[in-house]
């Protein structure tokens, strides 16, 4: 049945009434779309511009602690208007450090005493959370919680016994043993790379034990190379923790050549007590290599938190 001329004519009319209201619904919907890029772009201006106050914040003191360090004996240190670039830049402040005091021992001390730390602490965290994490038995729970409370004892309360410990027991007093020993384990290691290896679905343990892997095998060949950042991120916690670590270390090394850094750093303000210059120079020496140790794990030290997070 072909339609009438008067139902055309009908339509064409509610098409020509509809078709102004639909103009409007489009402009409507462009403006709510622009409106909607423009608050997303101003929150993001002004989320760009808080993170830039805050770095500026953060990397100021390092900033004028780099620049004071660079500083020859015409460049004022503190000045109105404050200067902050040296107008003369040297070197001198690190030499005259350098050959003053005994910085090349300071840092061997440091890099094996870290090295060493870093290693075993993250390889004897491993061993102690997959056993926490993925097998069976009973008392699990327990043991875990009970390494858990211990996060609750102050460090300093454990001083004394470990000081006594350290000279009667093992004798390693003013040897670097002294500050690797008594640091291989760590509490909130356990407990990230636990996290860890519980993301890690039990089916590929199942698969590697129909085929006859024993559970250190699996540990090792399995287990560790999938939580590789969670262990990048307990290596720079340990890093940085004992690359600082300053209090055991000033109880247990009493000889100038057995010093690590942080400790020396004490040595250095006493030598240069009003030269502000070169123990600024002392402290750029004591936090350029944790900088260059970060920025190489940078990415996996974010991905293994975030694992740990979600697990």
């Amino acid at each position: 049945m072909k339609p009438t001329r008067a139902t055309s004519a009908q339509a064409s009319d509610r098409d020509a009434q509809a078709a102004p209201s639909l103009r409007m619904t489009q402009r409507q919907a462009t403006r709510d779309r622009s409106a909607a890029v423009l608050r997303r772009t101003v929150g993001n201006a002004l989320l760009y511009v808080v993170l830039c106050l805050v770095a500026v914040i953060t990397i100021f003191p390092f900033a004028w602690i780099f620049f004071t360090s660079l500083k020859g004996p015409t460049d004022p240190i503190y000045s109105v208007p404050p200067q902050l670039v040296p107008q003369a830049p040297t070197l001198d402040n690190y030499v005259r450090v350098w050959s003053l005091l005994p910085v090349g021992n300071f840092y061997l001390n440091s890099i094996i005493a870290t090295v060493s730390v870093v290693i075993l602490d993250t390889l004897i965290c491993a061993l102690a959370a997959y056993p926490l994490a993925k097998m069976r038995f009973r008392g699990r729970n327990a043991i875990f919680y009970a390494l858990l409370a211990t996060l609750i004892v102050p460090p300093v309360l454990t001083s004394i016994p470990s000081f006594i410990l350290a000279i009667k027991v093992f004798q390693y007093h003013d040897k670097l043993t002294s500050v690797i020993f008594p640091l291989l384990a760590n509490v909130f290691n356990i407990f990230l790379l636990r996290q860890a290896f519980k993301g890690v679905p039990d089916d590929l343990m199942d698969a590697a034990r129909m085929d006859g892997a024993s559970e250190l095998r699996i540990w090792w060949s399995i287990m560790m190379p999938i939580i590789r950042p969670s262990l990048a991120t307990v290596a720079i916690i340990v890093f940085v923790t004992q690359w600082n670590n300053f209090f055991w270390p000033s109880l247990m090394l009493n000889t100038m050549e057995n010093k690590t850094l942080p400790v020396g750093l004490v040595a250095l303000q006493g030598a240069f007590l009003n030269d502000s210059r070169a123990i600024a120079a002392g402290v750029v020496m004591t936090v350029v290599p944790m900088i260059i140790f970060f920025m190489l794990l940078q990415r996996q030290f974010v991905r293994g938190l975030t694992g740990a997070v979600k697990g």
